[in-house]
């Protein structure tokens, strides 16, 4: 049971982060850069098919500069980060 747990949270949460910081992001973004930003169907599919790397993706599109790489990368360890920190805590919980 606890296994299953873990998995659904882990899945919801590759999910939930990246989703949250990318439209987090394009509600902050300038018309050039929202003008690279993902339509709604292609940022779902990106999201869902692949988490946290979707992030990368995202703000190396938007940015199109070794920054916005760089800000990619910061926010996928975070989300890796703090899947694991969640992930480590539900096994000390249980």
């Amino acid at each position: 049971m606890k296994e299953v747990l873990e998995l659904s949270l882990q899945i919801a949460l590759s999910v939930a982060f990246p989703a949250l910081v990318i439209r987090w992001d394009i509600a902050r973004l300038a018309a050039l850069r929202l003008a690279r930003a993902w339509n709604d169907a292609s940022f779902w599919s990106a999201v869902v098919a692949f988490g946290p790397l979707s992030l990368i993706v995202h703000f190396a599109r938007t940015r199109r500069s070794l920054v916005g790489l760089l800000l990619g990368l910061g926010w996928a360890a975070a989300g890796i980060f703090l899947s694991g920190l969640i992930s480590s805590g539900l096994e000390q919980l249980f």
